[in-house]
């Protein structure tokens, strides 16, 4: 750093005249030579202080003390040359001393200042040079010095400016709030974070009294009334640097907020310093008091709610239930098993294995959701029935912990369903036989063909036999006849057998044409009685299903049977009955007739309950039908055709068992 030229005790001759006698015996022999001269020429050779002794019109030098060449690696003689000390100069310094030193030549009788001069080898070296100047006849005629080398000090302070630099732009770095406070509490530094923080502009913080900020911060009190020696309040705990601790802060227009503040003291050469950190929590605080309020919404709907909530460490398999799970399960209070293997040993011997599987797969495996229906024994040994939903805790971006299982009793439901659907099976199978039984007629008539063929054709070969000669052939056919009829008549028994049965439901793969064919044949003999011509309308090679054959025989029944009805007494009654395959793989059951269509009204509530436009009907045929068709997954639809007529169908989805 440059320094401004200062007065400095004057310069005998006596202290330059010795030296300058050894090279300039002219110089030497006007300056007065003592014993005591001697001795300080002596001394200062000694030191690494340079003396010399320059021109004041030429600038070159006149005399330069020996310990020269080791400053700069000059010779001597080097030193002595015209303008050695101008090209010696550093470039960035040249304009700047030269000036300088004009001005003091003519204004000043001694001057200092501070410059670079680059040495043999190319070194830069910092000097510090103290001059006096002496006059005659009022212009400067001769100047002496001392040339000292500062480089040391100076690279010293070029490290200490930089360091300062540095930490500066840490401190405007920093995420947190920074604030110097000196001994008698008054505000040194702030950094941009603590003008944001507490809403100031830049600048006025500074010398102001950290009080202002933060009142009664008994900590910092307690630093600085110790540090100027008073008493301390005693009740108030020591300063433990790095420790955040709750404070209110103050802002700007007296903004009050939640804020943690630690103290750093030091020690410096101005005093005890203490540098602050101050966080506003307000944000945190929020969040912590909503996350509390949160847990205790949730644990008190977990105790009066219905549902029983457990959440689950997932590393250590600890269960923390939420509600009533032991009164739920007959147990005493904290009874029921608090982990994931105790819960496990608990379910049902037939659901063990699926619903761990799934948890080990879904939940701590993948990370994700999962939705399962088990029974779990109660302590009396009886099952009840539960769905679990569960779902891992997000935390972050990091992989879940933790995941939360919402349990529900559903045991009144499963029974009421199973129960719904005993009776369902049961309506079902009363409007089979109602449907069966208007058709006994037909059936009756259907019989009655293969049984006087069979009695006709037994009297044929009884009247060979009784001939004595009968033809063996002749008799063959009949016997042939005989058995086929006794087959289509058994084909007939066998059809009516199955749709009058009363089985449990099971869904098996089924040739869907098949089924809706076997249903025809049903039907044929009343078909023809009320002269129906039946158009088939199947597509070829289309893939199995899985359904359950009875229930889908009993749609298509009722689909037939009630477009027959809607045809009854005409002549030229035409029904159209096949199924078709769609691009998605569903496949198509359509029943279309040549009656008069449905009254748009019927329409929308065609297939509730009870819906039926006949007297005598019960109006559950098609209600029954849209259950058993929705139950596989389907759907059923009604609508009129353009040229009359009406036409009813349902879909069924492809090969795989329905939800």
């Amino acid at each position: 750093m440059d320094k401004d030229a200062t007065a400095t005790s004057s310069m005998t001759e006596s202290t330059m005249s010795a030296p300058g006698a050894d090279h300039d015996p002219a110089a030497a022999s006007s300056l007065a030579a003592s014993p005591r001269a001697d001795g300080f020429r002596r001394l200062l050779e000694a030191t690494s202080i340079i003396q010399w002794e320059a021109d004041a019109r030429t600038r070159d030098f006149t005399y330069v003390g020996s310990q020269a060449e080791r400053l700069l690696g000059f010779s001597l003689d080097e030193w002595y040359q015209p303008a050695f000390w101008l090209t010696r100069l550093h470039p960035d310094d040249r304009e700047r001393v030269l000036r300088f030193r004009e001005e003091a030549l003519v204004e000043r009788e001694a001057y200092e200042l501070e410059y670079r001069m680059v040495g043999a080898h190319g070194e830069v070296l910092w000097l510090h040079d103290v001059v006096a100047v002496e006059r005659v006849d009022g212009e400067p005629a001769i100047i002496r010095g001392f040339l000292i080398d500062v480089t040391a000090r100076k690279r010293a302070e070029d490290t200490a400016r930089a360091s300062e630099a540095r930490l500066g732009k840490l401190l405007e770095q920093a995420p947190d709030a920074l604030i110097a406070v000196r001994a008698d509490g008054s505000i040194a530094f702030v950094n941009r974070q603590a003008e944001r923080l507490f809403g100031y502009d830049g600048g006025t913080l500074v010398g102001r009294s950290f009080d202002e900020l933060v009142p009664g911060h008994g900590k910092l009190r307690r630093l600085l009334d110790a540090d100027r020696g008073m008493v301390v309040d005693e009740s108030v705990p020591t300063v433990e640097p790095g420790q955040l601790q709750p404070v209110e802060a103050i802002g700007e227009g007296g903004r009050r907020f939640p804020a943690e503040a630690d103290l750093n003291p030091l020690q410096t050469d101005e005093g005890l310093v203490v540098v602050i950190t101050v966080r506003d929590v307000s944000a945190r605080l929020a969040v912590d008091t909503a996350l509390r309020e949160s847990e205790e919404r949730f644990r008190i709907a977990a105790a009066l709610g219905a549902d029983i909530i457990a959440e689950v460490d997932i590393r250590s398999g600890v269960v923390v239930w939420f509600g009533q799970v032991d009164a739920a399960l007959g147990y005493e209070r904290g009874e029921f098993p608090r982990t994931i293997d105790g819960w496990a040993g608990q379910l049902h011997p037939e659901d063990r294995e699926r619903v761990v599987a799934d948890v080990q797969r879904h939940v701590y495996e993948r990370r994700e959701g999962l939705s399962a229906e088990f029974r779990i024994q109660t302590k009396d040994l009886s099952y009840r029935h539960w769905t679990v939903r569960a779902a891992p805790r997000l935390e972050d971006a990091r992989r879940p912990t933790t995941f939360i299982a919402v349990c529900q009793d559903i045991t009144a439901e499963t029974v009421a369903r199973t129960e719904a659907l005993h009776h369902r099976d049961a309506l079902a199978h009363v409007a089979r036989v109602s449907a069966l039984g208007e058709l006994t007629g037909a059936l009756a008539h259907e019989l009655n063909q293969p049984l006087a063929a069979m009695l006709s054709n037994a009297q044929a070969a009884l009247r060979m036999l009784d001939s004595g000669s009968p033809e063996p052939s002749l008799l063959v056919e009949v016997l042939r006849d005989i058995v086929a009829d006794d087959r289509r008549a058994s084909a007939i028994i066998q059809r009516l057998r199955a749709l009058m049965r009363h089985d449990t439901t099971a869904r098996e793969r089924i040739d869907l044409a098949q089924v809706v064919r076997e249903v025809r044949e049903v039907a044929r003999a009343a078909l023809v009685d009320r002269g129906v011509t039946v158009v088939p309308d199947f597509d070829a090679d289309l893939p199995a299903i899985v359904a359950d054959r009875i229930q889908i025989q009993q749609v298509v029944l009722n689909l037939i049977n009630n477009a027959m009805q809607a045809m009854e007494g005409q002549d030229d009654a035409r029904l159209v009955v096949g199924v078709r395959g769609r691009e998605d793989g569903w496949q198509v059951v359509a029943v279309s007739d040549s009656g008069p269509g449905i009254p748009p009204s019927r329409l929308p509530s065609l297939f509730e309950p009870f819906e039926t436009s006949r007297s005598d009907g019960l109006g559950m045929g098609l209600s029954i039908s849209r259950t058993i068709v929705e139950a596989h997954g389907g759907e059923i639809g009604a609508e009129n055709l353009k040229g009359g007529g009406a036409r009813v169908q349902f879909t069924l989805p492809p090969g795989r068992p329905a939800p």
